[in-house]
């Protein structure tokens, strides 16, 4: 048996587990359980898997994408693996590695509401060309920025959100292997009043969902390449799922985002990982964080008044009550 932790960061639900990949039969077997994990219509559900080993000087972490795919790391996640491995070690800052990068989580203080939070510090962000070829066929009106961080992103500035179209360019992203073979994340950014914004993406493997920390992260970073804000200034990002803070910290010319957000505990379970992976029928107890549950929804409803506020709807905001 093995225990999963589901947390979430503005309510983008990812699996915590100790397994590691070395510990499937094979990758068939890895992939298989990632996707019966989160499959929604199972004992489950959810966004994505943080596999890590923590019992390393440099605790290594791989996570994957609700079907089965790899990615390089998940901001939503990251924040939600690094309060797992604070609290285990008892200390105020560690370094992650996930992929080839090294991402350091530090603790933060408290919402108001009581909700627990994490500062995720990522390394600088790379502009990449725009591809005329490729990107005007999205959409004939909007300008795409490029921006790996180091997931692919394509951000676009628009001043209106329209869920529809944002999930038909999504779409063609990821039908279009031929351009964009590694896959994309899709976003919207749209200026609200202040210095906040919101954010809304469509990821590779996952499609539509709460929200996404490195599209977050990509967009705070095009949102000052279009000189709406300076680098440093820190930028209220809000999404379907919830709130974050973003600047840019500068070293020799490059922006690293600083990113301070949620992470949720919402249950625990033990599970067989062997079992899962076939998709066998089993019953899992839950254990619910439900303090935490309580405090992040009265987050959430302040979010969504703010949204609402601000004439933005979306299947996420439309749930919160």
């Amino acid at each position: 048996m093995a225990e999963i932790l589901n947390a979430h960061g503005s309510r983008n639900d990812i699996f915590v587990t100790d397994l590691t990949p070395q510990d499937f039969a094979s990758e068939a077997e890895l992939r298989s359980f990632v996707r019966h994990v989160c499959d929604r219509t199972g004992p489950f559900g959810g966004d994505g898997v943080y596999f890590h080993d923590a019992s390393l000087p440099v605790p290594q972490a791989w996570f994957f994408n609700p079907d089965g795919s790899a990615a390089e790391f998940c901001g939503n996640g990251m924040r939600c693996l690094g309060r797992v491995v604070l609290d285990r070690r008892g200390t105020e800052e560690a370094v992650i590695r996930s992929g080839q990068v090294e991402y350091t989580v530090r603790r933060a203080q408290a919402t108001e509401q009581g909700v627990r939070q994490v500062v995720l510090e990522q390394p600088a962000v790379a502009f990449e060309p725009p591809d005329e070829e490729r990107l005007p066929a999205l959409d004939p009106v909007l300008a795409f920025t490029a921006v790996s961080v180091p997931n692919p992103h394509l951000v676009a500035l628009v001043d209106k959100y329209v869920e529809s179209d944002l999930v038909a360019m999504g779409e063609q992203v990821a039908a279009r292997r031929d351009l964009f073979p590694a896959g994309a994340n899709l976003s919207v950014l749209l200026p609200l009043a202040g210095h906040d914004v919101f954010v809304r993406t469509y990821e590779r493997g996952a499609g539509l969902t709460a929200s996404c920390g490195s599209g977050m992260a990509a967009s705070r970073a095009v949102y000052s390449r279009l000189r709406r804000a300076g680098p440093e200034e820190e930028v209220i990002v809000r999404n379907a799922g919830g709130v974050a803070t973003i600047s840019l910290r500068v070293r020799d010319g490059r922006w690293s985002p600083v990113l301070q957000g949620n992470a949720t505990f919402v249950y625990r379970a033990d599970v067989d990982p062997a079992a899962l992976a076939r998709a066998v029928p089993a019953h899992a107890d839950r254990e619910p964080y439900d303090a935490e549950l309580r405090a992040y929804d009265a987050l959430a409803r302040a979010n969504a008044e703010t949204l609402n506020a601000a004439g933005i709807e979306t299947a996420g905001t439309s749930q919160i009550t």
